[in-house]
């Protein structure tokens, strides 16, 4: 199994909940990528075990297969590709999310209009930490920036929550990538 850019940009549409069915379609036209190759791209996946489908009527919807026993594996390295372009878009925020990762214990994670693509020069930097985190005053002075952070327990993470499905669907892991899958894995 070998995953190239277009597969983990396929793949990258199931991570964002482990239990979503996705037609090929809808991933072409959310990726920009011509249907064909998308179709082709599903079917490698499935035949690699790692998605499967389930028709309805005429069409194919894809969902990760979670009786893979890599699943989980694939989906840190995809998680993990998110983080890096997501440190590489943001580069001159890239210093603080390293302190803030330092300043952390447990897992932490962006949400809100920076995980989505759509922050601007004011917006708001919008963090859920599993755990505990310092003080982080001196970070949002240094930077200019509105630093939001959530603070949660793990028997509050329950899919079920608006606030928690929003996360779910819409993240950037900074730390605790391998406990944030078993969370949502969960949920």
């Amino acid at each position: 199994m070998l995953l190239n850019n277009k597969k983990v940009l396929i793949l990258e549409q199931f991570v964002l909940d482990y239990d979503t069915k996705k037609y090929g379609r809808d991933i072409a036209k959310r990726l920009k990528l011509n249907q064909k190759t998308v179709a082709n791209m599903l079917n490698e996946l499935e035949r690699e075990d790692i998605l499967k489908y389930s028709r309805e009527g005429k069409n194919k919807y894809y969902f990760l297969n979670k009786l893979n026993p890599h699943i989980r594996e694939i989906i840190k390295l995809v998680e993990v590709g998110r983080k890096i372009r997501f440190l590489e878009k943001n580069s001159k925020l890239k210093d603080l999310f390293n302190k803030l990762e330092e300043r952390a214990s447990g897992m932490v994670l962006i949400f809100g209009s920076y995980a989505s693509g759509k922050s601007n020069d004011k917006s708001d930097l919008d963090v859920f930490v599993i755990g505990s985190i310092k003080d982080i005053k001196d970070l949002e002075d240094l930077y200019n920036i509105k630093i939001n952070i959530v603070k949660s327990i793990k028997n509050k993470f329950d899919k079920n929550e608006i606030f928690i499905n929003e996360i779910i669907k819409n993240h950037i892991i900074l730390k605790g990538i391998e406990e944030y899958i078993g969370l949502a894995w969960q949920a």
